[in-house]
């Protein structure tokens, strides 16, 4: 029974996190229509999968005073987020006028539903508590047969509803231009393939349980579990159009993180220029925008400090090698700066008397993405060209033969 406590109770947590979330997120909002079925959903949901724990179903039962009325519970909360999620697709869909034709039929039909199995359950001999295999212990009782397969057959028509409404509308023109809606939307179709899934299984456990065949009660059992998990779907189905545009791509994360540790080594490289400046935000140090931000402005910084140090003589000398080899244009420029900061940053370079360069010569990027890529080939280059060795290796040979002389 552990495991089924700990499944159930942790993805009911879950959701009732998700319904607090919703309900103080749309308060503002509480006489929409499609807001009453989004509510409805999450608590339906929530509360069935928080009630099929087995401490709580013997809790409940305990409290009614009638045995296994956790099963009509529960089950009545399935059917009726089975309804819900239905209506909220379709209010997703349509326009209210239009879609409320439609979800009076789902209302009516799932509340008939709902009251046929009220009726069908206390017309059922059911005195033994069973708490977690009632179905196929039941399952050949008549009126509980009855009660299983309406309750199955609705779970399934009422997910599978919003499983193919989610699909289609996620291709809509409209929402397809939307990219985070259109995901919210697959994950929402994801959501219904759960139950779905799991009346199927059911259904077919009830099937062969009429015709005598025991073996594959098991996966009565395994269902429930796995349904269950259509939680997590949901939350991410929620969370996707709200959260997803509010921040930047995978991809373009991942590309930060990329820039920050090609410019890791230039960076520490040059802090003992004016290490007081250096920052990392409070809560920022794993946010690799801010992270490559901080680098940038610090180099900059350094750059500007190390400028009435440059060498000419450094710079044309490895001009004149990168020229040699072929090098393109922004690869030259590169290993001319690199030259520059290698040689100003040195002991050495310190030492001479600072000049006033021209403001020509201070050239930064157009844009913050020109700004990144041009401090990746100083980076690449400072660390990495022999012509920016051999080009400050010139000027300090050529700076200690002046000494000698």
């Amino acid at each position: 029974m552990a495991i089924f406590n700990l499944i159930y109770l942790s993805c009911g947590m879950v959701g009732l996190l998700l319904l607090a979330y919703k309900i103080r997120a749309l308060r503002s909002s509480w006489g929409s229509p499609r807001v009453v079925a989004l509510i409805s959903t999450v608590s339906f949901s929530a509360f069935a999968i928080l009630f099929a724990a087995p401490a709580n179903i013997t809790w409940i039962n305990w409290v009614s005073g009638v045995p296994n009325f956790a099963a009509l519970l529960v089950y009545s909360l399935v059917v009726g987020f089975a309804g819900s999620s239905f209506a909220l697709v379709l209010f997703w869909r349509y326009p209210v006028v239009q879609a409320w034709q439609r979800v009076r039929l789902i209302v009516v039909s799932y509340g008939s539903i709902i009251a046929a199995m009220i009726v069908l359950f206390f017309k059922s001999e059911v005195d033994e508590e069973r708490q977690v295999d009632f179905d196929t212990f039941y399952a050949t009782q008549p009126t509980v047969a009855v009660f299983l397969f309406i309750y199955l057959v609705a779970a399934a028509v009422g997910c599978g509803g919003q499983a193919y409404h989610c699909w289609q509308g996620a291709r809509d023109e409209a929402i397809s231009a939307r990219p985070w809606l259109a995901r919210g939307l697959r994950w929402y179709s994801a959501t219904g393939l759960f139950p779905v899934a799991f009346a199927v299984i059911k259904l077919f456990v009830l099937l062969m349980n009429w015709f005598g065949e025991r073996s594959f009660d098991v996966l009565s059992l395994a269902a429930p579990l796995m349904a269950s998990l259509a939680i997590f779907p949901l939350v991410i189905a929620m969370a996707l159009p709200v959260f997803g545009p509010r921040r930047p791509s995978p991809s373009l994360w991942v590309r930060r993180w990329r820039t920050y540790f090609a410019l890791r080594p230039l960076h520490r490289a040059l802090v003992h220029v004016n290490p007081g400046i250096v920052l990392v935000a409070p809560g920022k140090f794993l946010n690799p925008h801010h992270r490559v931000r901080r680098q940038i402005i610090e180099l900059n910084d350094w750059r500007w400090a190390l400028t009435p140090y440059f060498d000419l003589t450094v710079g044309e000398a490895a001009s004149s090698r990168a020229r040699g080899a072929s090098l393109a244009k922004d690869e030259v420029a590169a290993v001319v700066e690199a030259a520059q900061l290698r040689a100003a940053g040195s002991s050495g370079g310190r030492s001479r008397a600072p000049k006033r360069r021209p403001a020509a010569e201070i050239v930064d990027g157009t844009d913050l993405a020109a700004e990144h890529d041009r401090w990746v080939r100083i980076s690449r280059a400072y660390q990495h060209s022999p012509i920016v060795d051999a080009a400050v290796a010139d000027a300090a040979r050529v700076e200690a033969a002046g000494g000698m002389d």
